[in-house]
């Protein structure tokens, strides 16, 4: 699977969390048991979208939580796939 699509699991994952009545931290064994990734190669995304500032985690890659810009972005990237889906 492609780096933007982890990407995209990854920040919808956290932003289904903000749904909780108390949004706690996401731990990496969560992220990664509901994506179906290996812990190395998920540590490895969320450096990437932590250094791009749309989550936030902690420096050993434990806990992660999205951004205001994680939720712009995810945004975005859901409307542009509803908007081509729309033209087909």
């Amino acid at each position: 699977m492609s780096l933007h699509k982890h990407k995209l699991q990854v920040l919808a994952i956290l932003s289904a969390n903000l749904r909780n009545p108390q949004p706690q931290l996401v731990s990496t064994d969560t992220l990664a048991g509901n994506i179906g990734i290996q812990l190395p190669k998920l540590r490895q995304v969320l450096k990437t979208m932590d250094g791009m500032g749309i989550i936030q985690t902690d420096p050993d890659l434990q806990y992660s939580l999205i951004t205001r810009k994680g939720l712009n972005y995810l945004g975005e990237q859901q409307l542009g796939v509803s908007t081509i889906l729309k033209r087909i």
